[in-house]
């Protein structure tokens, strides 16, 4: 969208005509931004929207710059890159009355400083002069924060929030021009919308805390195989027991732990969490046997893979009787997995498969058999791959190593 912009308004002249065109769009999306961020109830979105158009709104247009305008225009190139770096760390937490106090605080601040009510007040894209330096330093250390967020949380909104800003300093440094400033500061808005459906596109079709493909994206997978296929289901070993005794923290960083190595599964295989401690692996165009060496390659990976268990967060009392741990799934949980605070330990998955081979085969008969065969694999010892209607002995496995460390 920003390299669009950029090639329209390089590409021909752009023409003071066009400002009204630029404009327009600019509200546009504003306006359409508001409504999607009151739907889906994100405070930071909303607030960066918000400082979009506190920042623009004016009674005047292009002109030349007085004295007093121009102390506005430099608090502004400052005060938006600032903008966007508070609103993107502080924590996400709707409009409640505790997650919108010091945005509130925040955009009042801005509208004090800018002084918006003035008449005198020209829009900051009227600006014929070059950006000043304390604007360059906050844009720049901006930047490269919200390019760390994006790089380490992956999420649509971190990437809308840099490649927005982006379009804010190219909006700034074309001061020269109104027209193609407004249309840079619309292209801004734009990206953030854009951030908003992107957010509920990966809500609906992933899952929140491992970032895999959800059930909804393994069942559409499904529909839309027309050749042969195999579907792998793995189920973390004794996670209920382990989850009840040891706190839900220490459970979610395993599932993250496994589904890192499941979304790096060879051999072309899509991973997915399809509930609780299960995930699915699906192969295009593969038999069962042609997964087995992809599968215990990804058993082995995560078995001899070291996890630490930090600030452990033991429970004193079960939550219910759905989750009170028996006496037989505690004798279960081996001596080798039982977690102490700082100590490395091991994680284990089994993993059972099914194929169809001829089109007729429903992808439900196929999941069945692969249930089928986790069930022998859970039965015969845990920690191993069975392929639907075939047994298999179990194969020689390394006592995970135990390291203690210390002062964590």
């Amino acid at each position: 969208m920003l390299l669009a912009a950029a090639s329209l308004l390089e590409l021909g002249p752009v023409s003071a005509s066009h400002y009204a065109v630029a404009q327009f769009a600019f509200y546009a999306a504003i306006f359409i931004g508001l409504l999607l961020v009151w739907r889906f109830r994100s405070a930071r979105v909303f607030s960066v929207l918000l400082v979009l158009l506190l920042m623009e709104a004016s009674p005047a247009g292009p002109g030349p710059l007085s004295a007093s305008v121009r102390v506005t225009f430099v608090l502004a190139t400052i005060l938006l890159p600032l903008n966007y770096l508070i609103f993107a760390l502080i924590p996400e937490r709707g409009f409640s009355l505790d997650g919108l106090a010091l945005r509130v605080g925040v955009l009042l601040a801005d509208f004090v400083a800018v002084g918006i009510n003035d008449h005198d007040t020209r829009t900051v894209h009227s600006h014929t002069g070059g950006l000043p330096w304390a604007a360059v330093v906050v844009f720049a250390i901006s930047a490269v924060v919200l390019l760390i967020r994006f790089a380490k949380y992956s999420k649509p909104v971190e990437s809308g929030f840099f490649w927005s800003l982006v379009a804010v300093w190219m909006g700034l440094r074309s001061g020269g021009s109104s027209t193609a400033a407004m249309a840079y500061m619309a292209t801004a808005a734009l990206i953030v919308c854009a951030s908003i459906i992107d957010t509920w596109y990966f809500l609906a079709y992933h899952d929140e805390l491992t970032g895999l493909p959800s059930r909804r994206a393994f069942n559409e997978a499904l529909l839309s195989l027309r050749a042969a296929y195999s579907v792998a289901v793995a189920d973390v070993d004794h996670f209920k027991a382990f989850n009840d005794l040891y706190g839900h923290d220490t459970g979610d960083e395993v599932l993250r732990l496994v589904a890192g190595h499941l979304a790096r599964c060879t051999g072309g295989g899509q991973a997915f969490r399809v509930g609780g401690e299960e995930f699915a692996v699906l192969f295009r165009e593969k038999t069962a046997a042609e997964t087995l060496v992809h599968l215990e390659s990804l058993r082995l990976r995560i078995a001899e893979s070291r996890f630490v268990v930090r600030g452990l967060d033991r429970r004193k009392e079960p939550r219910g009787p759905e989750r009170r741990r028996t006496a037989d799934e505690t004798e279960k949980l081996r001596p080798e997995q039982e977690i102490r605070n700082g100590t490395v330990t091991s994680v284990t998955i089994s993993i059972g498969v099914g194929a169809c081979e001829e089109r007729a085969t429903d992808s439900a008969a196929v999941i069945a058999a692969a249930d089928k065969a986790l069930y022998r694999a859970k039965k015969a010892g845990r920690n191993r791959v069975e392929i639907d209607g075939t047994a298999r002995p179990r194969p020689r496995q390394k006592k995970p190593r135990r390291v203690a460390i210390h002062g964590a």
